[in-house]
């Protein structure tokens, strides 16, 4: 099957067009115990291990998880593809590989909630604290200013994982030589960018589009991506092209309050994995040209696990706030299918599953719903 060019971006325009009532929930709430116990859902989680916040970690701590990461990128990859060269790639690769099955779906979260809890228990071989679980980036400490961004403690060259990419020119229509724009499926113009002439997916308030300059990552590269290919072509260098109009605008603080607001797991799906806090979080670093606007590749930059342990986190926020939501779940089997003509719904008994060869693990969907039952024992340091 021929797999065409998706972006992030494009997907959370058209989402966006769309209308998305609020009403009332009136499901009666259900304790967690009751509901474990009816699945046969064990709770043998005593001392869950704490995410934290990027900026929340102590300097010496920041230093030991960069150093996990460049561990991982120095133990050798399992996965059965020649361009997977390293443990961390191998993240990579299924997510390439996996890209059509686990977004715009019902699995999106239990999805990458399993796939962050097999990235701690490598980050753990690699010395990171088993304390601590994969911090996260929230997003809305960074966005009350243009310059936030890049001023994040996030994006240190020292303590974090390095700042912007040099500037390169061009648009959607006509990028720069060699140049491959991540934005690559036309939508209509978002409302919160500035207007012009541009095609609407130029992201006129993207600062950056090169190569990584500074920080522990600068030399990063890797033969998978860009897009969905994982044949050993070339090396590709992690790219940023900081965008913060965009980050602000999904990813803000009324963004997240509007998601919390939302009533049942389907809406919560399609708003916010399509229209505000996912897209954000993968335009405010990546804009045009930038690893993390890539739908396939974005793990490639390891901003992105901060990111979505950020996402973890604000379906956890959501989730706690009505016990009836904990075990809620729905969403389309099939890419893009929310109007279910070409399958049904999600429901627990669904499978998921990561790792290519060896190193595949599947579970079942209802051992992911509590972060501390069934596959799963963290916690976070605060919630939304």
């Amino acid at each position: 099957m021929e797999l065409h060019a998706f972006s992030f971006g494009a997907l959370a325009l058209l989402l966006a067009t769309a209308a998305f009532p609020i009403l009332a929930l009136a499901a009666a709430a259900t304790p967690f115990a009751n509901a474990d116990a009816a699945m046969g859902i064990d709770s043998t989680c005593t001392k869950p291990y704490v995410r934290k916040e990027w900026r929340r970690l102590k300097l010496d701590e920041r230093k030991s998880y960069i150093g996990a990461v460049k561990c991982m990128m120095a133990k050798p990859g399992v996965a059965p593809l020649d361009a997977v060269t390293n443990r961390f790639e191998d993240f990579l690769a299924t997510h390439i590989v996996q890209a059509f099955v686990s977004h715009f779906v019902g699995i999106f979260y239990p999805y990458h909630r399993f796939l962050l809890a097999r990235y701690e228990e490598e980050l753990w071989d690699c010395g990171w604290s088993r304390d601590l679980g994969q911090p996260f980036w929230d997003w809305t400490l960074d966005v009350e200013h243009d310059d936030d961004l890049i001023n994040s403690p996030v994006f240190d060259v020292d303590t974090g994982f390095g700042g912007n990419g040099g500037w390169v020119g061009g648009n959607f229509t006509h990028p720069a030589p060699g140049m491959h724009p991540q934005l690559t499926h036309p939508a209509p113009c978002p409302l919160h960018l500035p207007r012009s002439s541009n095609p609407p997916q130029d992201v006129p308030d993207r600062t950056g589009g090169g190569c990584l300059q500074n920080g522990p990552f600068a030399d990063l590269s890797t033969f998978l991506g860009p897009q969905n290919n994982t044949e050993k072509k070339g090396r590709n260098c992690l790219r940023r092209d900081l965008a913060p109009v965009s980050l602000r605008a999904m990813s803000g603080p009324d963004r997240v309050a509007e998601a919390m607001a939302l009533p049942d797991y389907g809406r919560w799906e399609r708003v916010t994995d399509g229209a505000s806090l996912h897209p954000g979080g993968h335009w405010g670093p990546g804009g045009l040209y930038g690893t993390m606007t890539d739908l396939f590749a974005s793990p490639g930059d390891p901003v992105f696990w901060l990111h979505h342990s950020n996402l973890d986190r604000a379906w956890w926020s959501w989730q706690t706030r009505d016990p009836a939501r904990i075990y809620d779940i729905s969403g389309p089997l099939v890419f893009f299918d929310y109007d279910n003509k070409e399958a049904g719904n999600l429901t627990l008994d669904g499978i998921v599953w990561n790792g290519l060869g060896d190193f595949r693990k599947e579970t079942t969907v209802e051992r992911l719903m509590h972060i501390q039952r069934g596959e799963l024992c963290y916690t976070y340091d605060e919630l939304y």
